[in-house]
């Protein structure tokens, strides 16, 4: 049962930094000094950011998965220390 709490906090550990890496920062988003072009040096011209929204849905399901994780890491660490 251990392993599968920790199999499970690896995967939403990945998909949190992937989800992290997907979003646009607010300099990206603005686009008024930097002329729109991102933090690492690459124009955002996704399609993934053409819809309204897109970027708040994005931002609730990395905040569900950054609890998630949280709520794995703490029964991985319990029921390593009552099954030591």
């Amino acid at each position: 049962m251990g392993m599968l709490f920790m199999i499970v906090q690896a995967i939403a550990a990945v998909v949190m930094i992937t989800m992290i890496l997907i979003q646009t920062t607010k300099s990206e988003q603005s686009g008024s000094t930097s002329g729109g072009w991102g933090v690492i040096g690459g124009k955002s011209t996704s399609s993934i950011r053409t819809r309204w929204g897109v970027e708040e849905h994005l931002g609730r399901i990395t905040m569900w998965v950054a609890i998630s994780f949280l709520c794995f890491s703490a029964l991985a660490s319990v029921w390593r220390m009552h099954n030591w």
